[in-house]
């Protein structure tokens, strides 16, 4: 038996003792959990507002790293004792979609953590199609808690940022103005990767003082929109004109409907927002603006070696912004305070160690 945590609706997580997952394909492996984290996205069901994924029963938890405990006999990449990365998604990196570039909508992926595959806040996870999803722990990310990070939101984060600048030539990247809605954790890795383009400047616009601190610690310019009329004022900055292109991470209507009203004619909305809302604007609306909007999951496998490389680069300051600002050292009943101060904003990031914290 394992300790794992459960969903059984919204604001109803328990921990509760499982069997250890068995090998279901001879493709899967079982993983050792080392570290598992509370991703944002999760906060959705959580409160009851996801139309997905709210049935009862399963084990939460989308992003994992740990030790191969079993493997079968299909697995060719990995052996028994390596470390692994475990990615959000599966993909089979074989189907129409996954040979196109998008990942993210596999035939055959699964999201960990949801009614059709079990995931990570557990003593010991299923990771199937282990060759095509499994990702080796760097040596460079080995004796902390940084590789976490790769199984979901600094990818995440960082084909956000790659959105906002794509079809754009370079050589105007340096005078590029650009906007980040939402400074939660993806957008702070989204708002570290956009700096690598060298734009002229970037807004920062959220409501909570030590994500806009964080930002401005990035260089960014903060923006409460509790305080301030956000989109006057970038409207201001910008001589009326919008920003060249928004990073949208919040998931929520008026989030979006802030991206559509700052952005400049022509300009580009990057949305990697989990939404479960209707557009805040119409087709005519697009029509008439010329805008580029970007949808979608992190195509994972696409982007993991650059943004595991801007990770590394960037290893010293991310150290230093505390992304990870709790380590739970075993899966007990302290789950429940940290989830609790999770969603209330009070922390950025939790990384429980469900074996302990030297495994």
């Amino acid at each position: 038996m394992m300790k794992a945590l459960l969903f059984y609706g919204a604001y109803d997580v328990r921990l509760e003792e499982r069997p250890i997952p068995k090998l279901v394909d001879q493709t899967d492996v079982i993983v050792k959990t080392t570290s598992a984290a509370l991703c944002g996205s999760e906060l959705h069901r959580y409160r009851g507002h996801s139309k997905a994924n709210m049935k009862p029963g399963y084990v939460c938890g989308h992003e994992g790293i740990g030790v191969i405990h079993e493997k079968g006999s299909e697995v060719k990449n990995f052996a028994v004792g390596d470390r692994v990365i475990v990615p959000f998604l599966t993909s089979c990196n074989e189907c129409f979609n996954c040979k196109r570039g998008v990942h993210g909508r596999c035939k055959k992926g699964r999201n960990f953590g949801g009614l059709t595959l079990d995931g990570s806040q557990a003593q010991y996870f299923l990771a199937p199609m282990a060759d095509a999803i499994l990702y080796r722990l760097p040596k460079e990310l080995e004796g902390g808690e940084l590789a976490i990070l790769m199984t979901d939101i600094f990818p995440t984060g960082f084909n956000g940022a790659k959105q906002a600048f794509i079809d754009t030539p370079q050589d105007q990247w340096k005078d590029m103005s650009i906007a980040v809605i939402g400074c939660g954790p993806v957008a702070l890795c989204a708002i570290i990767s956009a700096l690598e383009y060298g734009p002229a400047r970037i807004f920062a616009v959220d409501s909570v003082v030590s994500r806009l601190k964080a930002a401005e610690e990035l260089g960014c310019i903060a923006i409460n929109f509790k305080e301030v009329d956000a989109v006057a004022k970038i409207r201001e900055a910008t001589d009326n004109n919008g920003v060249h292109a928004v990073i949208e991470g919040v998931g929520m209507s008026p989030a979006l409907k802030t991206a559509y009203d700052i952005v400049c004619p022509g300009g580009k909305i990057s949305s990697f927002g989990v939404h479960n809302g209707e557009l805040p604007f119409t087709a005519a609306d697009c029509y008439n603006k010329d805008v580029h909007i970007k949808f979608g999951r992190c195509p994972l496998r696409v982007v993991f070696h650059d943004a595991l490389t801007t990770l590394i680069r960037n290893r010293e300051l991310i150290e230093r912004m505390k992304f990870i600002d709790l380590v739970v050292p075993e899966l007990d009943e302290s789950f429940a305070d940290a989830l609790k101060r999770f969603e209330c904003g009070e922390l950025n990031k939790v990384v429980f160690k469900p074996n302990g914290p030297s495994a």
